[in-house]
């Protein structure tokens, strides 16, 4: 599941208010997942470097480059349990 595109590359999507994501995508690359001031985790992101992946998408008559900062946390089990678009999130 990919958000977008947001940002720079559609500012006129839902998600922008006064010109940033609300979702905070696209969301940092990091090396190892670890817990941020609000106690909701910073998932691991691979940058292509370190094993990331990388797609070409064409949206909206536009070519975008796509990587793991664009990824949504999901559960696929949730998904089929439910039939709904579900978005996962641990807090501690």
């Amino acid at each position: 599941m990919i958000h977008g595109p947001c940002g720079s590359l559609s500012n006129n999507s839902l998600c922008m208010s006064d010109g940033k994501c609300t979702k905070m995508y696209p969301r940092d690359l990091l090396a190892k997942t670890i817990t941020g001031n609000a106690g909701y985790p910073l998932y691991r992101r691979r940058s292509t470097e370190d094993g990331g992946k990388s797609i070409t998408l064409k949206v909206l008559n536009n070519t975008i480059d796509v990587d793991n900062r664009w990824v949504v946390p999901y559960s696929p089990l949730l998904q089929k349990t439910y039939n709904a678009h579900i978005n996962v999130e641990c807090c501690n």
